[in-house]
């Protein structure tokens, strides 16, 4: 399995925190064979599209630069590859399905509930959240689970991409290695 990670983070230094870890899990998980790193800024298509799945990996508070470059990231919509938002990511695959982006600070510890059966999750359980933003709901997302103040997973309808606004790579590795699956 080829699974390509990319980063939204503005600093290098960010990346060791929001990135490493994710890269850590998948290098881990048993099926995988090669990992591809990309920045944002720096995307390879062809490689990306020769993937079998495809993280677009979370960044820090401060970073949103990726909210004005969305083009960028356009063509993954399209190619139908298996894609997981986390975070950023969330935001970014959001805004492919057509949500907006509103303001919804969460950070610390929160509980999430699983709303519908999905690959990622199920029942309730906690997870650490670090985010200035949410979506708003619209028709192209289903809302997978919540917390008692927005959306937590989200899965674009008719489509294998899905957003998780927390940071699995914190606490809820398994959510990563369910999407791998």
């Amino acid at each position: 399995m080829i699974v390509s990670v990319i980063s939204t983070c503005s600093e290098k230094l960010s990346e060791r925190e929001f990135v490493d870890p994710i890269v850590n899990i998948v290098e881990n998980y048993t099926v995988t064979n090669t990992v591809n790193y990309f920045h944002y800024t720096n995307l390879d298509q062809s490689s990306i599209l020769d993937s079998d799945r495809i993280i677009i990996c979370g960044t820090s508070l401060q970073d949103k630069d990726y909210l004005d470059k969305l083009e960028i990231f356009q063509f993954i919509l399209s190619s139908k590859i298996p894609t997981l938002g986390i975070c950023s990511g969330f935001q970014i695959i959001s805004l492919l399905g057509g949500c907006n982006v509103v303001n919804n600070r969460e950070i610390g510890m929160i509980e999430v509930s699983t709303l519908s059966d999905n690959r990622l999750c199920n029942g309730n359980f906690q997870a650490f959240s670090l985010h200035n933003f949410s979506v708003s709901e619209n028709s192209k997302l289903k809302i997978l689970a919540t917390s008692t103040q927005a959306p937590q997973i989200i899965k674009i309808v008719n489509l294998s991409m899905y957003g998780v606004s927390f940071h699995p790579e914190v606490r809820n590795e398994e959510i990563i290695s369910n999407f791998l699956d």
